[in-house]
């Protein structure tokens, strides 16, 4: 009883002697001028958070913010031995409503100040493919939304490309399922789909997949483009050949306006 009694004793001092070591090291860590100096200057680096913009049943992502991490700025700065603001370290602060928490939502734009936009094809046969293919260049980051039977029958031809890829067609559970398989295990995250059905985005949000509503729909792109063309459109360019073949014009006037061309996920993301 003796040899237990001794051995919680030591235990016990052991912990204290512990919590009493941190409690020493954190007050002297407080009065050290580097993290005083820290403490002072961490609002000027704080960057506020952009809040998502939702009305009815749409989203504009919002961008997150971000603050001064103090400790490990302290950490960071502490061998240096002075205050410097390029070692400071941040951590970021999303949105109240992260897409990654909303998904029954309509996506219909990306946000204003990342100054850019996303081209969308969708295809749903061979031609439209080929029409793609033979006219757009290959590097451009365009993103194409096809269908299960056309992807598959283009495996190779696909993969020469840059383009990014995304379900279309039947948004059926099984059907998804095929098709994100398909994309995932061969080009990039199948992170949405693209519709108007309410019932779609019921199926796709159930798949943890966002909804993408195009902000401008183009019939003949080259006489379209400058209408309402802002940063963070989702541009749907229909796809026909006279689309594709001007599309070299389509891309260079959306540069001229100092607007750059990303993929969906690029334009979408909560960080600048």
């Amino acid at each position: 009883m003796k040899d237990i009694v001794k051995t919680i004793g030591l235990i016990t001092l052991i912990c204290f002697s512990f919590f009493y070591t941190e409690q020493v090291i954190t007050v002297v860590n407080e009065q050290d001028p580097i993290m005083i100096k820290i403490k002072e200057e961490q609002d000027k680096y704080k960057v506020d958070v952009i809040e998502a913009n939702i009305k009815d049943n749409s989203i504009i992502p919002g961008i997150n913010g971000k603050v001064v991490d103090i400790e490990k700025s302290y950490n960071n700065m502490k061998e240096l031995g002075m205050f410097k603001d390029s070692y400071l370290i941040y951590k970021e602060v999303p949105p109240s409503n992260s897409l990654s928490n909303v998904y029954d939502k309509y996506i219909v734009r990306g946000n204003p100040y990342k100054k850019a936009v996303s081209v969308v094809f969708t295809v749903t046969n061979d031609n439209e493919l080929n029409n793609i293919l033979n006219n757009i260049d290959k590097s451009y980051d365009i993103n194409i939304f096809i269908d299960y039977k056309t992807l598959s029958n283009n495996m190779d031809k696909i993969k020469k490309t840059k383009y990014n890829i995304y379900p279309y067609g039947e948004y059926t559970n099984d059907n998804l399922t095929l098709l994100n398989n398909l994309i995932k295990n061969n080009f990039n995250d199948s992170l949405f789909c693209l519709t108007n059905n309410n019932a779609v985005i019921e199926e796709c949000s159930n798949n943890k997949m966002h909804t993408i509503k195009p902000t401008n729909v183009l019939s003949n792109a080259y006489s379209e483009i400058n209408k309402n063309l802002s940063s963070g459109n989702i541009i749907l360019i229909e796809n026909n050949n006279k689309n594709t073949k001007e599309f070299i014009y389509v891309y260079n006037n959306i540069y001229k306006k100092g607007l750059k061309i990303v993929n969906l996920e690029e334009l979408l993301k909560e960080t600048y």
